[in-house]
């Protein structure tokens, strides 16, 4: 008899516990176990040189900086990529000056871009990739936000080519025009080849030290040139996809 009336108490203390706010509160706050990875944009590494920085809005890695000159002068020491246009007197093409090589490789066409990609254990980003950083899908008109451009932010054109220096700048050299993911130069100092459909001419994007404004330095800013173009104002950024 003592045994059956322990056992209906323990009964009701269960059920009147079952019925507590208290309880309830705490089941509902109870953690749900992970489903899957999620990605953050705080994840972030470094390989071949480049530091690869998640893009939420984009969902794949993207170098943080436009590819530098003597990240560019690894792949072709390892024998991957070759050289970049190098004139005689043109003093925009960086890569024949030593003292520049934290400027973003530039005088190079779609093909070497693509090899310095590859190299570096990744490809060119779409354009649907590329915009979707520099505008935090849509909620941005430039990749820092709705401030207008100008040298404070952007290497461009104000007064003259480069914010006044005729040239390219150091990568990472406006800070106050990170993207939302923390990127550098999205809006400016070179344009940035990116992939695209089969065709003689491909888009870079991002706007560079020689224009000005928000058509082309805006984060839908765009043009098309010839693959084999190997201008000034253009260099690269690479993409790489989130581990499976």
């Amino acid at each position: 008899m003592r045994v059956l009336i322990g056992h209906s108490m323990a009964v009701l203390c269960l059920l009147l516990l079952a019925g507590s706010p208290a309880l309830a509160q705490t089941q509902a706050q109870a953690p749900k176990p992970p489903t899957a990875v999620t990605w953050a944009p705080a994840h972030r590494f470094t390989d071949h040189g480049l530091e690869w920085v998640w893009s939420a809005p984009a969902q794949v890695f993207l170098a943080r900086s436009e590819v530098m000159v003597s990240q560019y002068r690894a792949c072709v020491q390892a024998g991957r990529c070759s050289p970049p246009k190098a004139l005689d007197g043109d003093v925009r093409c960086n890569w024949r000056y030593p003292e520049r090589g934290e400027h973003p490789v530039n005088c190079l066409d779609w093909s070497q871009a693509t090899d310095f990609c590859e190299w570096a254990g990744g490809r060119l980003p779409s354009e649907q990739e590329w915009e979707a950083e520099a505008s935090d899908r849509g909620r941005r008109r430039y990749p820092w936000g709705e401030e207008e451009v100008s040298c404070a932010r952007a290497i461009q054109t104000e007064g003259r080519y480069g914010c006044g220096k005729d040239t390219t700048w150091p990568v990472c050299s406006r800070p106050a025009g990170n993207s939302v993911s923390g990127l550098c130069d999205l809006s400016g100092n070179v344009w940035e080849w990116v992939s695209g459909p089969e065709g003689p001419e491909k888009a870079v994007r991002g706007g560079a030290l020689n224009f000005g404004g928000a058509e082309y330095l805006g984060a839908t800013g765009r043009v098309t040139i010839p693959l084999e173009s190997k201008d000034y104002d253009v260099g690269l950024r690479c993409a790489r996809p989130a581990p499976p």
